[in-house]
């Protein structure tokens, strides 16, 4: 590779490209010699890079944001501007202010001096599922699974040199099968911790979960009051700041947590977080009914539109009043042109969920769950991502439908090789509402919104909207609503979907622009 290095200049595109696909872990690659510049983001884009120009040259950062204020870049993208309100992220190598592109995952980009820079994939993900033949059987799946899943961690953890691990610990999957993996693997170093509202169902499943397996955890209570400090603070602005890739919103769920374990002197110095993201998506999880079910032999057309009403539905539903008939027009075409610009292409009928996984995979997981990981670079730590690990991802790639249907393979292997002995039946736990004084005041007015749920369907979305308007800024457990004013969600009629709603009108209003994309009146 050093070779390579130093006569890349005068090395073919194409053996660089092979050279870069051969890499392996977490980087990005930035190369200049003799007016030849090339640059690289791994498979998942985990360090992003983003480029413009200045006059005849090319500027290439890792911050988007430092980027657009070096290039004094102020021209929004209307079309980018409204994916990010809709979904919280935009669709292919768009941002926020024209002048600047993203490389995608898996990307390089060679700049010549008088040449158009020349943009190539050496990775996509890309579902292939293997025939059910092919693939073994279930056992064998399985036992496919542990053994590709304990090698990806005994790879990690050669790299670890002994350092403190910090787990992010839920009531969930993924960052179960993190910390179980470790304790199976006699990793020693491990501590836990977990956040939110005092008392709520994540934190007490992890507790027990920690103790379980001999653990060190650690709580750290948020309130709507502390989340509301926090977001209009210096510190978090500048944080904002940071983390804009201008391509989605900046991933906050573990801001406050971290900064207050930093505080506390919980994690050491040189301590490495590792997080579950994203074992839920990769074994199948995200995956719509619509396209695990489907009835009868369709077209090629009803096939593509199963295919976007999906991504649709999933995704682009942040605010209910922004899905008129031209705007999903708009965000179905950009979809299509990008799967279409990333070689996506449809194949045998049972696998259209394979282009679900694949729009998924460029556009949300890395530019917003995987970006997450400004948080920790943030405080000064290290992350390490295991379920984003090549051979993982490899493994998954080639999975047919029916291991991913309802994650059954995952959550099979896992109860089934039961590492650590947190996993069976005994150790599912069902959600329930914090704080308690909510959730009774929620079951008396769901007592009295009956004879509307009664009605049906219609009956039931009415309730739906009523709890979402008046409760969810109360019993959301990382009080993330607190963004906005408690009166200001329970009024709105606009049709928020969550919490990240008015974490995104709250990023477009700061770039003077509506959620819709279009520029803010002046006095605002």
């Amino acid at each position: 590779m050093m070779d390579l290095v130093s006569n890349f200049a005068s090395i073919p595109a194409e053996l660089w490209i092979e050279s870069i696909a051969a890499l392996d872990g977490h980087f990005a690659l930035i190369l200049s010699k003799n007016d030849v510049v090339l640059a690289a983001t791994d498979r998942i884009s985990s360090i992003p890079l983003f480029y413009g120009r200045q006059g005849e040259e090319w500027i290439i950062d890792s911050q988007a944001r430092r980027l657009a204020d070096e290039l004094n870049l102020e021209e929004v993208d209307l079309s980018a501007a409204l994916q990010i309100g809709m979904a919280g992220f935009t669709i292919g190598s768009a941002v926020c202010f024209k002048g600047i592109e993203a490389l995608g995952s898996g990307e390089t980009v060679f700049f010549r001096q008088g040449e158009v820079p020349d943009r190539r994939h050496y990775y996509m993900y890309r579902p292939q599922p293997e025939n059910e033949g092919d693939g073994g059987d279930y056992s064998s799946l399985k036992n496919r699974l542990a053994d590709v899943t304990l090698e990806t961690f005994r790879k990690m953890i050669s790299g670890l040199d002994g350092r403190e691990v910090i787990v992010p610990l839920s009531a969930g999957l993924d960052s179960r099968l993190v910390v179980s993996a470790l304790k199976e693997l006699g990793y020693p170093r491990i501590k836990c911790f977990s956040y939110g509202l005092k008392g709520n169902h994540e934190a007490r499943a992890a507790r027990k979960i920690s103790k379980k397996l001999d653990v060190p955890w650690i709580f750290i209570d948020h309130s709507p009051q502390k989340q509301a400090k926090v977001f209009s603070s210096p510190e978090f602005k500048e944080y904002y700041h940071f983390a804009d890739q201008l391509n989605a919103v900046p991933f906050i769920q573990d801001y406050y947590a971290l900064g207050c374990l930093k505080e506390r002197g919980y994690a050491s110095r040189d301590a490495v977080f590792i997080n579950g993201q994203s074992g839920d998506y990769l074994s199948g999880n995200h995956i719509p009914p619509s396209l695990i079910d489907q009835r009868g032999p369709l077209s090629e057309t009803e096939r593509i539109d199963n295919i976007l009403e999906g991504l649709i539905a999933k995704h682009f539903d942040l605010w209910a009043c922004l899905k008129t008939p031209d705007n999903i027009e708009k965000i179905c075409r950009a979809l299509l042109d990008d799967i279409e610009k990333n070689g996506g292409v449809l194949s045998a009928p049972g696998c259209d969920f394979s282009l679900f996984e694949m729009s998924e995979f460029s556009n949300r997981q890395v530019k917003y769950v995987i970006a997450g990981q400004r948080n920790y670079e943030w405080q000064g730590f290290d992350w390490r991502l295991p379920l984003w690990d090549k051979d993982y991802l490899d493994f998954w790639a080639a999975m047919p439908l029916s291991a991913k249907e309802q994650q059954c393979l995952y959550r099979d292997m896992l109860e089934e090789k039961n590492w650590g002995g947190v996993w069976g039946p005994q150790w599912r736990f069902p959600k329930t509402i914090t704080p308690l004084w909510a959730r009774l005041v929620r079951l008396l007015l769901k007592a009295a919104h009956l004879p509307y749920i009664w009605q049906g369907k219609e009956g039931r979305a009415r309730w739906h909207r009523f709890e979402k308007r008046y409760f969810d800024w109360w019993t959301d457990v990382l009080c993330n609503y607190a963004i906005s004013p408690y009166l200001q969600v329970a009024h709105d009629r606009r049709g928020h979907r969550n919490a990240i709603s008015w974490h995104v009108e709250a990023y477009l209003a700061e770039k003077g622009l509506n959620i819709d994309g279009t520029p803010l009146p002046l006095s605002q």
